[in-house]
């Protein structure tokens, strides 16, 4: 069988991405890779991800090896799709927060990294084994994750092969959030992403990409995203708001 994504709606503007693969300790394969592309490009209106699988067992055991099979010369290899569609959701207007209460290895931990925010319990563990199946990762693989635990950090991981506990997780900054109940608390930082001001938040998640370079006409778009959240009807009713001492309501306009 192959794996499978439900979409759900779990809060008010929180949208779950749930993987299921259980005969396949929750592997990626091709199918799910066009399930979340598609996802993605039908996430209007959604103000957080909630990114998950189902359980109990791993969170994802990587990339199916079963669907790993020859490459000759001039064919693509598997990661390139695989982190053409990550990029999608790094890129995502909407921040997305991974929920990982079991093994994240290879690609699955790509797919945690490529999240803004991960949340575990103790039983959260991340590995990135390239070295022992004999292969070379992609350098977004590589970046991704360097981007999250620093470069020394990503070294080990990939290098060793080693598996990172939930304690080391969260010193590496690879977890954001460890906690006894972790689903809860994924949700509640989905909905706490969602209750902020849109156009703010996504802003700010594009600039965030931009600090580290971008094109002049990016930049230049990014100054006057600036200046129309300045002039929003959502920057007056936090405004509104807090003058008020009330809870804003945001409507991303």
């Amino acid at each position: 069988m192959p794996a499978t994504l439900q979409v759900t709606e779990v809060a008010d503007g929180v949208r779950a991405l749930t993987l299921s693969h259980p005969e396949r300790k929750n592997a990626l394969d091709p199918g799910f890779l066009d399930a979340l592309e598609a996802a993605l490009a039908n996430g209007a209106g959604v103000r957080a991800w909630l990114l998950r699988a189902t359980g109990p067992g791993p969170f994802s055991a990587g990339y199916d090896l079963n669907a790993l099979t020859g490459f000759p010369e001039g064919s693509p290899l598997p990661d390139e799709r695989l982190g053409e569609v990550f990029d999608l959701l790094s890129v995502h207007p909407a921040p997305s927060v991974a929920l990982v209460t079991g093994l994240a290895v290879g690609a699955g931990c790509e797919l945690a990294a490529s999240c803004d925010f991960r949340v575990g319990d103790a039983g959260a563990k991340f590995a990135m084994p390239p070295a022992k199946l004999g292969v070379v990762y992609a350098l977004k693989g590589l970046a991704r994750l360097t981007s999250r635990v620093g470069e020394q950090a990503a070294r080990r991981m990939f290098l060793t092969g080693r598996t990172v506990d939930a304690e080391g997780a969260l010193r590496l900054g690879l977890l954001d959030v460890l906690a006894v109940d972790a689903e809860a608390q994924a949700i509640a930082l989905c909905s706490e992403l969602a209750a902020n001001a849109p156009l703010a938040v996504q802003g700010m998640k594009r600039g965030f990409r931009l600090m580290h370079g971008g094109a002049e006409p990016e930049l230049v778009a990014y100054e006057r995203l600036r200046r129309e959240s300045f002039n929003s009807e959502d920057a007056r009713e936090g405004k509104d708001a807090l003058l008020g001492r009330r809870v804003p309501v945001f409507r991303g306009r």
